[in-house]
């Protein structure tokens, strides 16, 4: 019994700790970015902050770094949007906050609408980022999309009994990838008052990936009819359709 009672205040302890840690992690994140230009010690730490992947045997490393990519993609864009956003600290600290309820609240989850929803905010964001930074060679736009489109694809899909388990993603990545390159061609943003603009690719994805997300989710559930088929696809093409219309084609980042 005495040892059972050890256990479990050792199991305590460690989740107080693990839950320390990462409610300092947006801190020292924030701290980091706000001290050095450019922000690359925020990355480092971002990095480091994964050490758990490495924790076991190491025929377990690669299941455990495919396993967490998406927060990976969050961190490193969590570093991206605080550094964008220099100059306003308040927006920093809102970003920071966020980024700790990513980490505290939304990462543990494992539920399938849960990790849809984490899929979709890692790939909204990490493309958000990148198309800040599109004077970056156009190969090395392209090669971002291909793996936030992979990753985030590769998150949802794995949470399913799935034969095409690496395909899929794959290809979903050639789809980011293939817009990405025509909105290379023509970045158009929305400014919402903030330092950090809103690009149209980001809102694209978003629309289209819910709605891809939610057939695929029905059809391994065996619950798609062609009424929910219907009202999805009407729902995308209409979102599509107001973000098309309303999209500021003069508007370059």
């Amino acid at each position: 019994m005495e040892l059972l009672r050890a256990k479990a205040t050792r199991t305590r302890v460690s989740e107080v700790i693990y839950i320390g840690l990462n409610a300092l992690l947006p801190v020292a994140v924030l701290a980091l970015v706000r001290l050095f230009d450019p922000p690359y010690l925020a990355v480092v730490l971002v990095l480091l902050s994964k050490w758990r992947i490495f924790a076991l045997r190491p025929r377990f490393w690669w299941a455990n770094i495919k396993a967490n990519l998406v927060d990976v993609l969050v961190g490193l864009s969590a570093v991206g949007l605080l550094y964008l956003a220099s100059g306003a600290l308040w927006l920093q600290i809102i970003i920071a906050v966020l980024y700790g309820v990513w980490l505290l609240v939304l990462k543990p989850k494992s539920g399938a609408h849960a990790i849809m929803l984490q899929a979709g905010i890692a790939q909204f964001v990490s493309l958000t980022v990148l198309f800040h930074f599109y004077r970056l060679p156009e190969v090395s736009v392209l090669i971002g999309c291909w793996l936030i489109g992979y990753m985030c694809a590769r998150h949802v899909i794995s949470n399913y009994e799935e034969s095409y388990v690496e395909l899929l993603p794959g290809l979903w990545g050639l789809f980011v990838t293939e817009l990405g390159w025509l909105c290379y061609r023509w970045t158009n943003v929305y400014n919402i008052g903030l330092p950090i603009l809103l690009p149209q690719i980001a809102l694209i994805m978003l629309v289209i990936g819910f709605c891809a997300a939610r057939m695929y989710h029905a059809s391994k559930h065996q619950t798609m009819t062609s009424q929910m088929l219907r009202g999805t696809i009407l729902f995308g093409v209409a979102l599509l359709a107001v973000i098309l219309l309303f999209s500021p084609w003069d508007a370059r980042i």
